[in-house]
């Protein structure tokens, strides 16, 4: 299919982020070209192509999604779940996807008989068909009061295991790691939030190390808010007295005076009074 745009020998450099590459997309447009490449950072260089660095305008990449707000549900599904690909070109074929769907309309994204429109669709498939497989053959194992699992991807699938297992699991916390990308969903207290490794390297053989690491890292973020929330719901239930002497085991009269590295540990003893 035609574009509005002729195509270049430029690559996009831009910052890996979703934000960044929706700069990618309005760059596209306005300067009504069509680039060699997108890259992220942490693919190496094409020394025989002209660099053009993109910088991520939280403005720009809203201009941007407003617009796939307006193509319809497809399309913008389409981009977000194929942007999750690990495929070293999904983000040229999914900007590609997207100047075709700006300059023709949302129909435009079933000619999966065009190329670019295919390639597209393929890119999402393959994301989805990944995390519907793992949604059904995950296992979790307890650690420390909370649920865990190692999973090895080709894709960044944890954004679409995350409304599965927060349904399936709504009293859990829950973690689960991403061996492949080095990246964690993190599910406490029903807030969900994701962690980085990092200097991961997946082919260090030492993947029990650095899911401690993790295991570890999550523990020291907990807060004393959190810790006084149970200490306050144990005294409701009538348990004041052994409330008091959990906090005398760890060294102190009041929660205050409790060293902030022994939270977790308290957390863990509180919510077994």
């Amino acid at each position: 299919m035609s574009y509005p745009a002729h195509v270049t020998d430029t690559v996009y450099r831009y910052d890996g982020t979703f934000q960044g590459f929706l700069c990618c997309i309005f760059e596209s447009y306005s300067r009504k070209e069509i680039p060699a490449a997108v890259c992220a950072p942490d693919r190496g260089q094409i020394s025989f192509y002209d660099s053009c660095e993109i910088v991520t305008d939280p403005a720009r990449a809203q201009r941007v999604a407003r617009g796939l707000e307006r193509l319809g549900p497809t399309v913008k599904e389409r981009i977000t779940t194929g942007f999750l690909s690990d495929d070293p070109e999904h983000e040229l074929i999914l900007l590609r996807f997207a100047r075709i769907c700006f300059e023709k309309g949302p129909a435009a994204a079933r000619a999966t008989g065009d190329p670019d429109i295919c390639a597209a669709f393929d890119l999402e498939r393959a994301v989805n068909n990944e995390a519907c497989k793992y949604i059904e053959f995950i296992r979790f194992e307890q650690r420390d009061m909370m649920l865990g699992t190692v999973i090895h991807p080709k894709n960044r699938i944890l954004p679409l295991l995350r409304g599965h297992f927060c349904s399936r699991l709504p009293d859990e916390d829950f973690m689960i790691f991403d061996a492949t990308h080095g990246i964690a969903m993190l599910r406490r207290d029903r807030k969900v939030q994701y962690m980085v490794m990092e200097h991961y390297d997946k082919n260090t053989g030492q993947e029990e190390l650095d899911w401690q690491k993790l295991w570890k890292r999550f523990f020291d973020a907990v807060t004393i808010e959190q810790v006084r929330a149970v200490m306050a719901s144990k005294s409701q239930d009538g348990k004041t007295q052994q409330v008091k002497a959990l906090i005398q085991k760890y060294g102190a009269d009041k929660l205050s005076g409790v060293q902030p590295e022994k939270y977790a540990d308290l957390l863990r003893d509180a919510k077994a009074l």
